[in-house]
């Protein structure tokens, strides 16, 4: 997991591993995602085909954020764990989720409420009066709407030592179950994928553990990097569209196409920009932000 890279000046890069690379390409499929022109009343049959494709294929990146996410919690687990070890455990994951999810939802409030104010007619009926409830802003929506995985992987690691019971005494049985359960509409699926990656975690299959552990060809920082976009993606992504909707009203599919790609590139680079600069300047603040990463 910590391997170097020697540099040409002495010094050494930290290598990501395959992990570190996966977790940059969803974050990229997500950004995408929400970059896609869906919740907009125009369109063509071309451009309704292309997002449709889009979605389809982004589909996948939250779940297996989940696995990943699962995976990662149960990486040293002990054969035996001791109490202690779940507490250890939990109260790390609440500095590194539940911190951010507060920080970043203030700022999304923050941001909302000065749009109310300057521009109402932008975000008219999207959240109508929910955003003066604290308890909706905070957790139930939040007003961040991507952060839902942010809550929901807090819930699933308080559930963590019943996962690991499941998953050590039932091994992929019980994750099936978990997983028929979350079809029939009766299980979250958090819960499902979150327990797929402790069972493989759990359970190692040596061939999937050398591979993930191997050289991604990203460095270890991109791990803040990610989670930074992540959290602070949504908002940005989805006023910029939207601005370019109302400024360019586009008719044609080029055009809404090169609105959808200018959307999802803008967002992108102005929170990499944003990012790296905090990270020169404030890097203590933006170990915070990004709970510690």
């Amino acid at each position: 997991m910590g391997q170097e890279l020697q540099g040409t000046a002495g010094l050494t890069a930290p290598k990501g591993n395959k992990i570190d690379l996966i977790r940059v390409i969803l974050t990229i499929g997500i950004v995408l995602r929400h970059a896609a022109l869906v919740d907009m009343s125009v369109g063509t049959p071309v451009f309704d085909g292309i997002m449709k494709w889009v979605l389809l294929l982004t589909e996948v990146c939250v779940p297996l954020f989940f696995v990943i996410s699962g995976y990662l919690f149960f990486r040293n687990v002990p054969e035996d764990p001791p109490s202690g070890w779940f507490w250890n455990k939990i109260r790390s994951r609440f500095l590194s989720l539940f911190i951010p999810l507060i920080i970043a939802n203030c700022i999304a409030f923050g941001a909302y409420y000065l749009a109310i104010k300057q521009f109402p007619s932008m975000i008219d009926g999207f959240l109508g009066d929910r955003w003066k409830d604290p308890l909706f802003v905070f957790w139930k929506g939040p007003i961040n709407l991507s952060l839902w995985f942010i809550r929901e992987l807090i819930i699933v690691s308080i559930l963590s030592p019943i996962i690991y019971l499941i998953v050590r005494h039932f091994r992929w049985c019980g994750v099936i179950l978990l997983g028929l359960l979350w079809i029939a509409k009766i299980g979250p699926a958090p819960l499902f994928f979150f327990s797929a990656g402790a069972c493989l975690s759990t359970w190692k299959i040596e061939p999937i553990e050398k591979w993930l552990a191997s050289n991604g060809g990203v460095s270890v920082r991109s791990r803040a990097w990610t989670y930074f976009v992540y959290l602070y993606h949504y908002l940005l992504v989805v006023s910029i569209k939207k601005a370019l909707v109302v400024c360019l009203s586009p008719t044609n599919t080029i055009q809404l196409i090169g609105i959808f790609l200018l959307s999802f590139v803008a967002a992108l680079g102005i929170l990499s920009a944003v990012y790296y600069l905090m990270r020169l300047l404030t890097p203590r603040v933006t170990r915070i932000i990004v709970g510690g990463k």
